[in-house]
């Protein structure tokens, strides 16, 4: 295949990859049910295959490292989350608010040794170019969904 033919493969994968992010993103801004979040979670692993270009044999060491840290990293985001959301600094002493934060200190520092972690487990099945790559495709879907969530709520000001 020449590179010309190659860039518009890339280009055609890109533009189905976003446009499936942008259905799935209004959807999932509306409380998603369970097969919103797995088409949210199908259109991240295009992204991120698209993005790191792996060979069969990397797919295969590759993304059960990744779930794995995916499910960790999420259960870190959610205890922040239940700390923030669960423990309002109306009502209560410095102290207890200081507490709250330091909770939430460590749990940033949990993600961080986490991603440490795990990075030295990327890189026994992928490039360094390649994790960096993950690092920026995770990014991209992230900026992506916001954006997309953002809009979806300037469309809707009165909901």
């Amino acid at each position: 295949m020449n590179p010309l033919q190659n860039k518009s493969n890339v280009k055609r994968v890109s533009l189905m990859l976003l446009f499936t992010l942008i259905t799935t993103a209004a959807a999932w801004a509306q409380r998603p049910s369970g097969e919103e979040m797995q088409r949210i979670q199908d259109a991240k692993i295009a992204i991120i295959t698209n993005r790191l270009n792996l060979t069969p044999e990397q797919s295969t060491g590759f993304w059960p490292v990744y779930n794995e840290y995916s499910q960790k990293r999420r259960e870190i985001h959610r205890a922040q989350r239940k700390i923030i959301n669960d423990k309002k600094a109306e009502g209560k002493t410095d102290d207890q608010v200081l507490n709250n934060l330091k909770e939430v200190q460590e749990l940033k520092q949990k993600e961080l040794d986490l991603e440490k972690e795990y990075q030295t487990r990327f890189l026994k099945v992928i490039s360094a170019s390649q994790v960096i790559e993950l690092y920026k495709a995770e990014r991209t879907f992230n900026d992506m969904l916001i954006q997309r969530l953002k809009q979806r709520k300037e469309q809707k000001p009165n909901e």
